[in-house]
């Protein structure tokens, strides 16, 4: 018998708003996976045993998972965390669970699956778009265009003009093979992937609807995985 869907996270503090987002879309039972509560191995375990995977936004990918070293001190990395986070993937590709990637989430996704980072968006790539903007959590900075209309993800974000939400330095570079990206920010960074096979349901956005689920259309994001996970 499956087991909850997992939200994996830093801190307790951290984890609440996608708790509550969940509950929101009426979720109640699940449980929270932190670096300091499991081993990888109990944490691949668990995974393979869940309805669902969360992963939450926190702090940046060691560059060293895609071939590279840091590029400046604002690269900021929990080796016990990245561990954790790679056998809950692992688990979750096993045996087919859901996961649903949330910013840092997409990020560990695309290098998990082969791709590489932008790891500090204002030196590397600078662009007229503020990408970090922290408060208030719920402030729409700006709009993002949907690629692949067609698609599941792509679908919800279609029926209006998306504005995000958007707390974050780094994004994806290298799109790792597989992942279709389904919609970009107006300078052209990837916002929202899906994984392209049948058995696996993969989804990933680079901003943070945790903190949107007042807005239908970001709910709709959250009742997906929802009813993904109800399916296992």
């Amino acid at each position: 018998m499956k087991g909850k869907i997992l939200v994996a996270t830093a801190s307790d503090e951290k984890a609440l708003p996608y708790g509550e987002a969940l509950k929101a879309v009426g979720v109640e039972d699940f449980r929270y996976v932190m670096p300091d509560s499991v081993t990888p191995e109990e944490a691949r375990r668990l995974a393979s045993q869940a309805t669902g995977l969360v992963l939450c936004g926190g702090v940046d990918v060691a560059p060293e998972l895609y071939g590279e070293t840091p590029v400046n001190d604002t690269v900021e990395v929990m080796a016990e965390r990245d561990a954790m986070e790679w056998a809950l993937v692992e688990g979750a590709r096993e045996a087919k669970v859901p996961v649903w990637g949330i910013c840092r989430g997409i990020q560990v996704l695309n290098v998990f699956l082969g791709g590489s980072l932008w790891q500090d968006l204002p030196s590397q790539r600078p662009g007229d778009v503020v990408h970090s903007i922290s408060e208030p959590k719920n402030h729409l900075a700006h709009t993002v265009q949907v690629l692949e209309p067609g698609m599941p993800l792509g679908e919800v974000l279609a029926r209006e003009t998306p504005r995000v939400n958007s707390r974050h330095h780094q994004a994806i570079k290298r799109l790792a093979d597989g992942l279709v990206p389904v919609a970009e920010s107006p300078d052209g960074l990837i916002e929202a992937v899906v994984l392209d096979r049948p058995d696996w349901w993969v989804r990933a956005v680079q901003w943070h609807p945790e903190n949107l689920v007042a807005l239908a259309q970001h709910r709709a994001l959250w009742e997906d995985f929802v009813r993904a996970a109800a399916k296992v």
